[in-house]
């Protein structure tokens, strides 16, 4: 039964049989591979064992625990048809100290939040997580795009620009071109467009409804958030202006007129 969830929370090939952790180190499970023939991946003729190392990887996640390691022997494998050396990582997709299951896990949880945050929860670094993503973010998230976020940003500040298209659910970059030309960011997306969201430009308008004639355009509260303040801040800076001559105009009368009582009562 503790087998069955393990490997629930830890997918491996039937080739593995996975030990139970120790109470040092509860986050650790050692595998054990099968005996099984190890062919060459150039000449698929089979190979003889050169060396193995044990090493760790991250493979899983578990809720309130945090991450999952395998602990495993890594072969060196050895062909002499071509005599070389290489790696065999039994088809999990061993890569420094995880694996693919790991890393399409982590993509995954990236969906709807934040890579900032699932990189601090699963102590990775933030580069590392973006670069997981867009690796592995699923093709067919792009073929089914419906939202669209579209914006321009500057490679080098009032000289060189670019405009970048993003799933607006996933946050899975679409297209990115060099200059302001919306139109040309657009055009590369395919699905079912149903909505772009976009700045308040002018030409953001005209190029979503050139490209995209019958989906909605959406600005985004971003923009509108910044706008309202700008104008709230400028109302407030008027008003606190006015005030300001106002007391000062009254302030001014009434020295003038204690003046003019005060000369009156001498006189």
């Amino acid at each position: 039964m503790s087998q069955q969830f393990i490997k629930l929370l830890l997918p491996l090939p039937d080739l593995f049989q996975i030990q139970m952790s120790s109470d040092e180190e509860p986050n650790v499970f050692p595998v054990i591979p099968g005996r099984h023939d190890t062919p060459c991946s150039v000449c698929r003729k089979k190979t003889t064992l050169h060396s193995k190392r044990r090493r760790r990887f991250r493979h899983g996640h578990a809720w309130n625990i945090g991450v999952l390691w395998i602990e495993l022997d890594v072969p060196r494998q050895r062909c002499f048809s071509f005599d070389l050396t290489f790696v065999y990582d039994y088809g999990l997709g061993l890569v420094r100290t995880s694996t693919e299951v790991f890393r399409i896990g982590i993509a995954e949880r990236c969906h709807g939040r934040t890579i900032s945050d699932v990189a601090r929860e699963n102590g990775l670094p933030y580069t590392t997580v973006e670069r997981w993503f867009y690796r592995y973010a699923s093709v067919e998230t792009e073929k089914h795009t419906t939202d669209v976020l579209v914006d321009e940003y500057a490679t080098r500040k009032r000289h060189h620009y670019a405009t970048i298209s993003l799933d607006a659910e996933s946050g899975r970059l679409l297209s990115i071109v060099p200059g302001r030309d919306v139109t040309a960011a657009l055009q590369g997306i395919a699905g079912d467009i149903r909505s772009v969201v976009s700045d308040f430009e002018p030409a953001m308008a005209k190029a979503v409804a050139h490209v995209f004639p019958d989906a909605k355009h959406v600005l985004d509260c971003f923009h509108l958030i910044q706008f309202f303040t700008d104008a709230l801040r400028r109302r407030r800076r008027f008003l606190n202006e006015a005030k300001w001559i106002v007391n000062t105009k009254l302030d001014s009368f009434f020295e003038v007129s204690l003046f003019v009582l005060f000369r009156r009562q001498v006189s």
